[in-house]
């Protein structure tokens, strides 16, 4: 009801303004004030154009983490082998990741999707994107996992938590960067996790 008496007051200026005339000559009558004035009616209920708590916390999450994304080597065969786990505990955390990405918005995923199609296509020469669109994907990923709830995120946790990565890939892994700025992409992770679980329907 306030939308709509909103958009009735910013309608009604519109079109007074269009009466007035700040020329000596007339201008051409048409329907210009009356396109116009449907514009103002139009926008009065979308939503504002700017960042929301998930973007704000996926910039301050690449910034912070970014230095640390540069320092991995992203050549190293350890990424595209799978964490030692029974293959049916595998399947498992897949079947999750599917009923997970069928739960997430459709215009969530697609954004989620061209993002990364950007970013692969940015990639240097070590594999690191730019600043740009890896925040990009940050945000992406922070909207389709909100997207999806708490529970259906929880479920692919869980499934991925009984993985057996051993106990010597956290330490070989922090000896290969910057523990400080590991730690500061750490940090800025947790703030951005926090930002997309409110964020969560």
């Amino acid at each position: 009801m306030a939308k709509a008496r909103k958009a009735c007051v910013q309608a009604a200026a519109l079109a007074l303004m269009g009466l007035r005339q700040s020329a000596f000559v007339p201008g051409p009558r048409g329907l210009a004030p009356m396109a116009a004035a449907g514009g103002v009616l139009a926008m009065a209920g979308a939503a504002p154009a700017h960042a929301d708590k998930i973007d704000d916390a996926a910039k301050k999450l690449s910034e912070a983490s970014y230095p640390f994304l540069k320092e991995i080597d992203w050549s190293s065969d350890v990424y595209g082998k799978l964490p030692t786990a029974n293959p049916f505990l595998v399947l498992k955390a897949v079947d999750k990741m599917i009923v997970m990405g069928a739960a997430m918005d459709s215009a969530a995923l697609k954004a989620g999707a061209e993002a990364h199609h950007k970013a692969i296509g940015s990639i240097d020469a070590k594999g690191v994107t730019t600043l740009a669109d890896y925040e990009a994907v940050n945000a992406a990923i922070g909207h389709m996992v909100a997207s999806a709830g708490e529970s259906k995120t929880m479920d692919v946790y869980n499934a991925l938590a009984g993985f057996n990565l051993g106990k010597d890939v956290g330490p070989y892994m922090m000896s290969k960067v910057n523990a400080a700025d590991a730690s500061a992409a750490y940090k800025a992770f947790l703030e951005f996790k926090d930002a997309v679980k409110a964020s969560q329907r």
